[in-house]
C-alpha cells in the first residue's frame, strides 16, 4: 500500500510539472500577440553591386507600418500593413522569435520571397528582414 501512495504522489508532481511547463510556453507564445508599430532600422544589400540596395527600398523602407499577430491554438498568422496594402503570412515561433515568409511583386512582375526574423524582448521586437540582395534590420514596439 505503501509503494502505491509513493507512485501516486509521484505521479502527481510529474504532472504538475509537465502542466507549470506546457502554460508557460503558451503564455511565452502568447506574448507576440498584439498589435506592433514597425520601424526600419537599417538596410543594406548583399555583395552585387547596387540593384540589391535599390530592392530593400522596395520592400516597404518609408512610411507607417504595422503588425498584427494572432494566435489559433498553436498556429501563428502575421498580418503585415504597408503603403502597399495588408497581407497576411503563416508564422512560426520557436522560444523568444518569430519568423514569417512574405511574397511579394517585383517592379518587373515576378515575386520574390522576403523572409522576417525578430526577437521579442519584453514590448519590442528586434529583426532583420531580407531576399533576394537585400537585407534590412527593423524594430517594432507593441502599440499601447
Amino acid at each position: 500500500m505503501k509503494k502505491i501512495k509513493l507512485a501516486f504522489a509521484v505521479l502527481c508532481v510529474l504532472a504538475l510539472v509537465l502542466t507549470a511547463t506546457a502554460t508557460r510556453l503558451n503564455a511565452q507564445a502568447a506574448s507576440f500577440v498584439g498589435t506592433w508599430e514597425l520601424t526600419m532600422t537599417g538596410g543594406g544589400h548583399g555583395g552585387q553591386g547596387g540593384q540589391g540596395g535599390e530592392g530593400g527600398n522596395r520592400g516597404g523602407g518609408s512610411g507607417t507600418q504595422s503588425l498584427t499577430i494572432t494566435q489559433e491554438g498553436d498556429k501563428f498568422k502575421v498580418s503585415h500593413k504597408t503603403a502597399r496594402g495588408e497581407n497576411a503570412y503563416g508564422a512560426a515561433v520557436s522560444g523568444n522569435t518569430i519568423s514569417w515568409t512574405e511574397v511579394r511583386q517585383g517592379r518587373d512582375g515576378n515575386t520574390m520571397n522576403v523572409d522576417f526574423k525578430a526577437t521579442l524582448d519584453g514590448d519590442t521586437l528586434t529583426g532583420t528582414m531580407g531576399g533576394g540582395r537585400f537585407n534590412r534590420e527593423f524594430t517594432a514596439k507593441r502599440s499601447k
